[in-house]
C-alpha cells in the first residue's frame, strides 16, 4: 500500500514540475542587463526555509549542489530524486515610478546516489542566470535639440548542467567538485523608431567548482571555491530599418564576459531535533564593465543563517517520521554601484518540511527589500514561494527468500 502511494506521488508532482520551462523568464531586474544577467546563487532545495544554507550542511538524503562534499553522507540504499519550482511577485521602484511583476519557472531537476562506500554522485539541470528586463528612455539626436525614444527589451539565460561527485578521504574529512557545463542564449532588441537592432550572444562553457567538509560530532565546518572563468560569447547582429527589411547582418563577433572568482565558507550543528548554521560567500567582480557610465560591478558578498526544529520525531533516523519547521534570513552587498555608493539588501525565510510516504514536501516563504541603497538605484522588494520535491526510494535492496 505504501508503494502505491508512493507511485501516486510521485504521478501528481512530476506533471506540476515538468510543466514549467528551466528556461522561461525567470527574472524582470533591468540590472540583468549586466555581464551574464543575474546569476542564481539559491538551491531552491531542502534548505530554502533556511535561507538556502549548504556549505556546512550534509544528511543522509540531501543531494548538496552548494558544496558537493555533503553528498559523501548520502545513504546506501537510497535513489533520490529531487525537483523544485519557484514563483515570485517582485515590485520595483526607482526616480518616481512604480512597476510589478510576476513569474514562476521549474528551479532544480537532480537524482543521486551514494556509487560506493565513500562516493556519493549528483547529477542535474538548474539555471545559471537569468535575464530580463524592458527599459525605456528619451535620448537626444546628435546636432539637434530633439530626442528620440530607445526602447531596449532583453530576455533568456543560461542554464548549467552538473554532475557532481563527493569522496570521503577519512572519516571526519570529505571533498567534492562540481562539473558544470553552461549553455544558454542572451537576447537584446533596441527599437529607436526608425531602425531595430537585435542582438542574439551564445555560451557554451565547462567549469567547476569545489567543496570540502569536517564533519564530527554533530558539527559540519564547510568551504567552497570556484575560480575565476573567462567566457568569450558568440554575438550575432541584425539591423532592420523602420518596414522589418535586414539592412545589415553581422556574424561571429565575440565579446568577452566572466564568471567571478567565488569563496565560501560555512558551518553547521546539529541535534536530533535541531539544525543550524551559516555560510558567507564572496565573488570577485571587479574588472567587469557594466556598460552603463552611472554604474559600476564591483565584488559583492552574502551573509545567510538558518534553523530547522523538528518538534517530534528524530533527524537522524533513517526514515523521516516528522515534519521540520524553518527559518532564515540574509544580508548581502550587491554587485551593482550607483553614484558612488553601494547596495545592501536583504530577505527572510520560513518553512516547514513535511514527510510523505518516506519522501519530503518542502515549501518555503521567502521575502526581500533593499536595505539601503542609492537614490538613482532602482529598488526591488519581493514575495518568492518555492516547492521542493525530494523522492526516496529503495533501489539497492537485496531481498533475502528463506
Amino acid at each position: 500500500m505504501i508503494e502505491i502511494r508512493k507511485k501516486i506521488f510521485v504521478i501528481i508532482l512530476t506533471p506540476i514540475c515538468f510543466g514549467l520551462n528551466i528556461q522561461a523568464q525567470a527574472t524582470y531586474s533591468p540590472y540583468s542587463m549586466l555581464g551574464l544577467g543575474e546569476i542564481e546563487n539559491r538551491d531552491y532545495g531542502r534548505t530554502a526555509g533556511m535561507s538556502n544554507i549548504g556549505i556546512g550542511v550534509r544528511d543522509f538524503d540531501y543531494l548538496n549542489v552548494i558544496n558537493p562534499a555533503g553528498i559523501t553522507k548520502l545513504d546506501s540504499l537510497r535513489f533520490i530524486y529531487d525537483l523544485s519550482v519557484a514563483g515570485r511577485q517582485s515590485y520595483f521602484t526607482g526616480k518616481g515610478k512604480q512597476d510589478n511583476a510576476f513569474n514562476a519557472n521549474m528551479k532544480k531537476i537532480a537524482l543521486g546516489f551514494r556509487m560506493l562506500p565513500g562516493w556519493g554522485i549528483s547529477l542535474g539541470i538548474k539555471p545559471f542566470s537569468d535575464t530580463g528586463y524592458q527599459i525605456y528612455s528619451e535620448e537626444p539626436i546628435e546636432g539637434s535639440i530633439n530626442t528620440k525614444s530607445v526602447y531596449l527589451e532583453g530576455s533568456g539565460g543560461l542554464y548549467q548542467l552538473y554532475l557532481s561527485n563527493g569522496i570521503k578521504i577519512t572519516d571526519y574529512l570529505s571533498i567534492g567538485v562540481n562539473t558544470k557545463y553552461i549553455r544558454g542564449t542572451l537576447k537584446q532588441t533596441e527599437n529607436q523608431s526608425e531602425y531595430l537592432f537585435e542582438k542574439e550572444s551564445r555560451v557554451s562553457q565547462f567549469y567547476n567548482t569545489f567543496g570540502l567538509q569536517y564533519h564530527k560530532k554533530g558539527v559540519t565546518v564547510g568551504a567552497t571555491y570556484g575560480y575565476k572563468q573567462n567566457i568569450s560569447m558568440k554575438n550575432k547582429m541584425i539591423i532592420y530599418n523602420s518596414g522589418r527589411e535586414i539592412i545589415q547582418e553581422q556574424n561571429g563577433r565575440l565579446t568577452d564576459q566572466f564568471i567571478p572568482e567565488t569563496f565560501g565558507l560555512g558551518f553547521s550543528s546539529g541535534t536530533k531535533k535541531i539544525i543550524w548554521g551559516m555560510d558567507f560567500e564572496y565573488q570577485k567582480w571587479k574588472g567587469l564593465e557594466s556598460g552603463i557610465s552611472s554604474a559600476k560591478i564591483v565584488d559583492s558578498y552574502s551573509l545567510n543563517a538558518g534553523l530547522g526544529y523538528t518538534p517530534k520525531g528524530n533527524r537522524y533516523y533513517k526514515f523521516r517520521t516528522s515534519g521540520q519547521i524553518q527559518v532564515g534570513g540574509s544580508f548581502s552587498k550587491s554587485y551593482i554601484h550607483i553614484g558612488g555608493k553601494d547596495a545592501y539588501n536583504y530577505s527572510v525565510s520560513a518553512g516547514y518540511s513535511l514527510p510523505v510516504y518516506w519522501n519530503l514536501l518542502n515549501i518555503s516563504l521567502e521575502y526581500g527589500n533593499s536595505l539601503s541603497a542609492p537614490s538613482s538605484y532602482i529598488r526591488e522588494s519581493y514575495l518568492m514561494v518555492t516547492l521542493n520535491c525530494s523522492i526516496i526510494d529503495e533501489w539497492f535492496n537485496i531481498r533475502r527468500f528463506e
